[in-house]
């Protein structure tokens, strides 16, 4: 039986969802490894600004952040993650201010002014798309396609880790009742 797209849409938003509350990320603090990642990041890429976000249902929350202290959560409706996780792989956008889908932003048109964006999408274990590893800047720039395929790997990395903070999650129980 075929569905019509709104349908697909919102039965895809569903299996997003659900991977995302398995995985347990959202919303949690910040931690170490992912702030080390993020920083990483900045540098490599030289940017004034670097994340690592998990989109929810309605809001984009910054697991971590390097350059907009203070923010943890942005509107889903405004933000570029949103635009890039329902891409296969990456989100490139040289300048923010000649894109049909951002010159209206407040992101772009207000105090952040932000021009460029990438962001390489994480993919949870079934290729759900849960979030990016995005660079932003407030001046429009060009991505080569090494540095395209660099922020896919970096994505990569973020993935693995939050793999492998889940692992430990799940192991703390086991580890308490070895010990009694």
């Amino acid at each position: 039986m075929a569905k019509d797209d709104e349908g697909w849409v919102e039965e895809k938003e569903k299996k997003r969802l659900a991977a995302l509350n398995v995985l347990g990320m959202l919303y949690t603090p910040r931690e170490e490894r992912f702030d080390a990642i993020t920083r990483l990041i900045a540098s490599h890429f030289d940017v004034p600004i670097a994340m690592i976000s998990l989109v929810g249902d309605r809001q984009v929350w910054l697991k971590s952040e390097v350059g907009l202290t203070g923010i943890e959560e942005v509107p889903r409706e405004i933000s570029f993650c949103d635009q890039a996780i329902r891409e296969p792989q990456i989100l490139v956008v040289e300048d923010a201010t000649l894109d049909e889908r951002f010159k209206d932003s407040p992101l772009v048109t207000g105090e952040a002014g932000l021009r460029f964006y990438a962001g390489a999408v994480i993919h949870a274990s079934q290729r759900e798309p849960m979030g990016a590893v995005c660079i932003i800047d407030r001046k429009p720039r060009q991505m080569s396609y090494r540095d395209r395929r660099q922020l896919i790997d970096f994505a990569a990395y973020a993935r693995r880790e939050m793999s492998r903070a889940d692992a430990e999650m799940q192991d703390i129980p086991s580890v308490q009742t070895s010990r009694e």
